[in-house]
């Protein structure tokens, strides 16, 4: 339904009315007392930019359901320093609990239930790492320069104002913020007014927002500037830093494609009169945008397309943010999970919106198969270990909220909603979707409601089969007989099994799971039927003279385990396969010889039947996997061999493209170009390595975009301490905030121990930003993991220091993953146990799961990649 502006204020009181009367239940862990519930924030606030300070006064309109003396809300890191009731009744306590992380103002006597207004005054902190009112820290010229932006998901809102920080507490806001001269701020909404403020500062005054979750208001203030364009009734807006407004353009024009699509999608047109994207030169370890109703807000190197840097991977995945985020504006803003145990609806749905409108967009990129080839498998790969959890989870603390923004939520999520989509047929998904838009337009839902709206839609139930997959962690395995031939048909059975990488994740599940197959390939002839663990499921194809692919167009979220004649006949009709189907062959096949379920040998023999003319993408994937490989077989005495195996395979790759952008070429062809010269220059092909060094130490401004991020990974590989230390002088001086972040960063890319050593004195100095400090310290663990670590824990209060808070006791432990060492396992489980709470340590058992999973695949590696390497 589309909402006029006249309509919207009306519209907002009826639900403010409808939550005013929700009864009152029990208090669940983790949550506020019921008893109280916001309906509208008015809010002003005053940065004192300079010194990292704010102050904030507001007024809460509430309803209180029964009478109480004790208000609680969420507050962190906050002085309160006055709190009143209706016009002048003072608290007559206010107690700040700094682990809850909340406010509790006692009054004299019970206030009555009804509508009252909360008055409070406030400080707090502006911080150097994204939480809260945060800054972030640039160079213009020779000018040191702030913006100051917010980032309140999941609970720093907390750390902005005194409210109630929970995403089923809905409510309006209006703020109003001191904005110094020459400088401008920004929010979710248009501005509604300016007047003159303290010190020579103007109050810059918003109009109120549509009810919506406290995480996503939003305020900006800088020396920025602003670029627009009109959709509709809409204005999109990109604001950067100025003098680089032109680099927003890319994401302007897409912006607007999206809003059409979207629009048309959801059958619910967007409802703000603005959607502003804000690029932001700084970075988090954690996020990279974030959803903010009408003022998204993005780290620039994911929504400016700098001509010096970006590349077509880089420029795709621009594209593919701003969908995200801007998906997120119906799913999440407009309709938002009722508590955090749901985080998947957003994050899952965004992602694969975000794919779903690329594709139909961008036809040429082939995003459906790129998303089989990398996307699903993220989230496949970290489901089949014993660190899994289901994608609907209990969330019941700050730090459980903090792991949970995780691979299972995001690519699991995506790949279980593209399966749902596929089972149901496209149109009846999209009818389920846009009634549950209307339906829940600007309030909360659960997993559940989603379901039914799919299920109405579509004329079959699909909560059994989605519970299957949402309430259970684990990947499905489908094993698949060998096709026989019988009076000119093809009979199989398919029987369900578990795909896991360690004895946790291999304990056997149920699920119910749509399998579908083709005689032919993707989209013909595909047939569909439910596979449970219960009994095998006997099928018969017409024809028998292809072999049948099973899971064609990648749709299904589960591996497939072919019988050794199926396999070998598959493998002899790669080069006839779907795009989608040849990379999630490959995927399968070295994902089932890592777990042990079938030979490794099969993927080096299937590999040895790829064409080199094959789509870039195939060999883009190809090459990323024997990086694999030989990532975990890295100082055995098979790598040299493995190496130049890999490199005699992949040079009729590199000569395809060649080291130079070509004029006017397919974003494939450069994608594979960056490709080939990062991973070639890993296994140290001579003259890969040779140029970095001549295009580096020669000209570093002219190093083409397409190209630079992987010359800079080669050269900073191979880096001598001469060649470190004037990249380090670079990095000092460079004042474009993208290249000086690409230039930190390639400083702990070294594979020299002891210039990865300088790297991490660096860390603890204040040359480079808090965040690129940060950026730095991963960096080396990429390489040095066992060092990142240990320096990390010895120096664990600066390291801290670094990342948000809510964000800290998942960081440190995460620089052990690369690892393969055991004995990294145990010093990991020690910290844990030494510094973190029993509650907190879903990144350390992440952690450990991984040493110990990559520690396993080494040695069922070795010995298929020596014979491999022995065979050429």
């Amino acid at each position: 339904m589309r909402q006029s502006g006249r309509l919207l204020p009306f519209l907002i009181i009826l639900l403010s009315a409808k939550a005013a009367a929700t009864p009152i239940g029990p208090r669940l862990p983790g949550r506020l007392p019921p008893e109280v519930v916001p309906i509208h924030y008015d809010m002003k606030v005053d940065p004192d930019a300079a010194h990292l300070r704010f102050t904030g006064s507001e007024t809460i309109t509430v309803s209180v359901l029964r009478p109480t003396r004790w208000i609680v809300m969420n507050a962190a890191d906050l002085v309160i320093r006055k709190a009143t009731l209706d016009g002048g009744l003072p608290a007559v306590d206010m107690t700040l609990d700094p682990k809850a992380q909340t406010l509790m103002l006692t009054f004299a006597k019970p206030v009555a239930a009804g509508t009252h207004k909360i008055s409070l005054d406030w400080s707090g902190k502006i911080y150097q790492s994204a939480a809260g009112l945060f800054a972030v820290d640039y160079k213009d010229g020779a000018a040191d320069k702030r913006m100051l932006v917010t980032q309140l998901e999941a609970t720093d809102g907390r750390r902005f104002a005194p409210m109630w920080d929970e995403p089923g507490r809905k409510a309006t806001f209006t703020i109003s913020v001191a904005t110094p001269k020459g400088q401008s701020s920004f929010s979710n909404m248009p501005i509604a007014s300016t007047s003159p403020g303290p010190d020579g500062k103007d109050w810059v005054s918003f109009r109120q927002t549509p009810r919506m979750s406290s995480y996503l208001l939003f305020f900006g203030q800088g020396e920025v500037e602003r670029r627009t364009r009109m959709v509709g009734k809409t204005e999109i807006g990109v604001i950067t830093r100025r003098g680089v407004g032109d680099q927003g353009q890319y994401a302007l024009d897409s912006a607007a494609r999206l809003l059409t699509f979207y629009n048309d999608y959801f059958g619910t047109p967007y409802p703000l009169p603005k959607l502003d994207m804000v690029a932001a030169p700084g970075a988090s370890q954690f996020f990279d945008a974030m959803e903010n109703w009408g003022g998204i807000l993005y780290f620039d190197k994911v929504l400016l397309v700098d001509p010096k840097v970006t590349s077509e991977n880089q420029r795709q995945l621009i594209f593919s943010d701003i969908a995200h985020e801007m998906a997120h504006q119906w799913f999440g803003d407009l309709v938002t999970m009722r508590w955090w145990d749901d985080l998947w609806l957003n994050e899952g749905f965004a992602s694969w919106m975000a794919s779903k409108a690329t594709d139909a967009l961008n036809p040429d990129w082939h995003v459906a198969a790129q998303t089989a080839a990398y996307a699903h498998q993220v989230g496949i790969n970290n489901d089949a270990r014993a660190s899994t959890h289901p994608i609907v989870q209990r969330i019941s603390n700050v730090d459980q909220l903090a792991a949970a923004f995780d691979s299972i939520a995001y690519s699991k999520g995506e790949a279980v909603i593209r399966m749902l989509e596929g089972a149901v047929g496209p149109d009846n998904f999209r009818a389920g979707i846009r009634r549950y838009m209307a339906d829940h337009a600007y309030g909360n839902t659960a997993t559940d409601d989603l379901w039914a709206e799919i299920a109405r839609a579509a004329g079959r139930p699909v909560k059994p089969m989605m519970d299957s997959f949402t309430l259970q962690p684990g990947v499905p395995l489908i094993k698949v007989s060998a096709p026989v031939c019988r009076n000119g048909a093809l009979q199989m059975e398919f029987s369900q099994g578990r795909y896991g990488t360690d004895a946790a994740s291999r304990r056997p599940l149920r699920w119910i799971v749509p399998v579908t197959w083709s005689a032919q390939g993707a989209g013909s002839g595909k047939t569909e039927a439910d596979v449970t663990a219960a009994h095998p499921v006997a099928v018969t194809i017409a024809g028998c003279d292809a072999p049948p692919l099973i899971n064609p167009d990648q749709l299904g979220y589960y591996r497939t385990l072919y019988s050794a004649p199926h396999f070998d006949a598959l493998t002899a009709h790669f080069s006839g396969l779907a795009l989608a189907d040849q990379v999630g062959l490959l995927q399968d096949t070295i994902a089932l010889g890592n777990g042990e379920y079938a030979l490794l040998e099969r993927y080096f023999a299937l590999i040895g039947h790829v064409a080199p003319d094959a789509d870039p993408l195939v060999w883009r994937l190809i090459a990323g996997q024997l990086q694999a490989i030989d990532d975990l077989i890295a100082g055995d005495v098979v790598q040299p061999a493995f190496e130049a195996r890999a490199r005699a395979l992949l040079a009729p790759q590199l000569d395809r493209v060649g080291l130079t952008p070509g004029k006017d070429e397919r974003a494939d062809m450069a994608q594979l170009r960056e490709a080939m010269i990062a991973v070639m220059g890993r296994f140290g092909e001579p003259k890969v390595v040779e140029a970095a060094r001549q295009m580096v130490e020669g000209d570093l401004d002219a190093i083409p975009a397409a190209t630079r991020s992987a010359v800079l990974s080669v050269f900073a590989r191979n880096a001598t301490p001469e060649q470190w230390a004037m990249m380090h002088q670079k990095a000092k001086g460079e004042r474009n905030p993208l290249l000086a972040r690409a230039y930190w960063l390639t400083l702990g890319g070294a594979r020299d121990p002891a210039l990865a050593q300088r790297t991490l004195a660096l860390v603890l100095s204040d040359e480079p930003t808090v965040p690129n400090r940060a950026g730095m310290l991963r960096a080396v663990s990429g390489e040095h993991p066992e060092m990142a670590f240990d320096w990390a824990v010895a120096h664990a209060d600066a390291v801290n220091a670094l990342v948000e808070q809510s964000s800290q006791a998942g960081y440190i432990v995460s620089l052990a993953a690369g690892s393969g060492d055991l004995a990294l396992a145990e010093r990991v489980q020690a910290y844990a146990e030494r510094a973190l709470p029993a509650d907190a340590r879903q990144g350390a058992v992440k952690a450990i799961t991984s040493i110990q999973n990559r520690a396993h695949m080494r040695k069922v590696e070795v010995g298929p990649a020596a014979a491999w390497a022995a065979s050429h």
